[in-house]
């Protein structure tokens, strides 16, 4: 069994709608030098479920898995944050300006896509 990748900052509180969807939610608050790690964590995460689920979105479209992503600085102003699937990458063009910051992220799909995500970066099942 290959080891599951640890987070540092996303601690996932899951639900399930009774209909076969389950959702994951974490919120990670982050002081401006801890910034880099949490955008690498949150970058980690999401490059692997766009790898291995698709590109994010409406799953009544037909999409395997989709997210919120929201992102607040220190004195609670919404900042511009988004997951660019092509590029893998996260981008926030204003949190460097920060000095600190509260990223929310919920990331939703049906129960194996949770269960394959929390077994990826926790070891345990959702």
């Amino acid at each position: 069994m290959k080891t599951p990748l640890m987070l540092d900052y996303l601690d996932f509180d899951t639900s399930d709608d009774g209909e076969g969807c389950t959702s994951l939610d974490a919120m990670a608050y982050a002081k401006a030098p801890h910034w880099p790690a949490l955008l690498t964590e949150v970058t980690q995460l999401l490059a692997w479920c766009s790898n291995a689920f698709g590109t994010p979105g409406p799953l009544e479209d037909g999409h395997a898995w989709d997210l919120d992503l929201q992102l607040q600085s220190d004195l609670g102003d919404a900042l511009d944050v988004q997951w660019d699937t092509r590029q893998c990458l996260l981008l926030a063009p204003d949190a460097a300006q920060h000095s600190a910051l509260q990223l929310s992220l919920t990331l939703s799909g049906p129960d194996p896509f949770a269960q394959q995500v929390m077994q990826q970066f926790s070891g345990d099942a959702a």
